[in-house]
């Protein structure tokens, strides 16, 4: 008989805030907390691959199909006892399931990629491991404000048609050092956060200010603290880039520019009205066609694919903190984009602009 955990509904706190966690996790300290119960449980479960009341899923999936799984392992530090337990969605509890090899205090994600091939080809890989970092982003950033440090180990890279374990957060043993020295900027809960975001398609004509994209910016990749971003180093570094393509953005010449997450300043690369190419390269999508600017993570190797999973989930967080909407967009035309851009291995395209409605 599988035993069933049935977790308690999603309750958002007041505190902390988002920006006030994404410091935190730059810093790689943690906000004091208590013990993680089954409270804590049910928020870091939910965080990552939780059901709102209007159907979505507290990440975005590509088709909406949602191939990844989540696993909660207790060696002994979690309230629920020992043992291995996978996370229901749709009824928001965990079921008991066999022991792996090594049990942890910590979390697994795997992936089943069979039907994002199926649908996608060979680019349905990549959507996979992008959707693996906007779980693991939402993930980092609950526990963190739970008081959990714990640290990300890329199990495999490579994907295949069956439930591959692809990432492992294993809870530290040491206590985290409180997080200090938070610069106060006007934000919004963290759980609050999880709850409004969503893929917004349709923007209004309104242009966005300048200095709106660049707290978007700055709160999704930029150098917070010294060499340290707000996500997680995979594999001892940080890889992903930024390049905006600015067609309607207040105080900003039209072009192609480069974001410095160390400067938190955008460098101009070409200057000009690029948004019918743009447009073209991206297929013609209306979001990428109407947005005011566009945002275009790159990276080399298939873990920057991750890594740019966990920059494009920072910035539909912080786009509900600024009012915007944006939509992680991976269907483009990969030659045409490097050649506006400049950039070698384009991935996601994450268009930015107010709601339209």
């Amino acid at each position: 008989m599988v035993v069933v955990i049935k977790l308690p509904k999603f309750t958002p706190r007041e505190r902390p805030w988002l920006r006030e966690t994404l410091w935190c996790l730059a810093s790689g300290a943690v906000l004091q907390a208590g013990p993680c119960g089954v409270d804590c449980l049910s928020r870091v479960a939910f965080s990552a691959q939780g059901l709102l009341a209007d159907g979505r899923r507290a990440i975005p999936s590509a088709g909406g199909i949602y191939p990844l799984h989540l696993y909660v392992l207790s060696a002994g530090g979690f309230s629920i006892g020992e043992g291995a337990r996978r996370y229901d969605p749709l009824s928001h509890s965990f079921e008991e399931v066999e022991e792996p090899g090594d049990l942890f205090d910590g979390f697994l994600v795997t992936a089943e990629a069979r039907r994002t091939y199926a649908f996608y080809g060979e680019r349905g890989y990549r959507y996979v491991r992008l959707e693996v970092g906007h779980a693991l982003q939402n993930l980092l950033l609950s526990l963190t404000s739970h008081g959990l440090p714990a640290s990300v180990d890329m199990v495999a890279l490579e994907l295949s048609y069956r439930e591959t374990p692809y990432a492992r957060v294993t809870l530290r043993r040491e206590a985290g050092a409180p997080c200090r020295g938070f610069q106060l900027e006007p934000s919004i809960a963290l759980d609050r956060a999880f709850l409004e975001r969503r893929s917004v398609r349709e923007y209004a004509k309104k242009s966005v200010d300048l200095e709106a994209l660049l707290r978007v910016l700055k709160w999704s990749l930029g150098e917070l603290t010294p060499g340290g971003r707000p996500y997680p180093r995979l594999q001892g570094g940080y890889r992903v880039e930024a390049v905006v393509v600015a067609s309607r953005v207040k105080g900003l010449e039209k072009g192609v520019y480069a974001f410095n997450p160390r400067s938190m300043e955008l460098e101009p690369l070409r200057l000009g009205d690029y948004a019918d190419e743009l447009c073209s390269i991206s297929l013609r999508q209306y979001c990428v066609c109407r947005a005011p600017a566009t945002v275009v993570l790159s990276g080399e190797g298939l873990v920057s694919e991750v890594e740019a999973g966990l920059v494009a989930q920072n910035m539909y967080l912080n786009a509900v903190q600024e009012s915007l909407g944006t939509v992680a967009v991976g269907a483009f035309e990969d030659e045409g984009l490097s050649a506006l851009t400049g950039i070698e291995r384009p991935l996601y395209l994450l268009p930015l602009g107010y709601p339209a409605r």
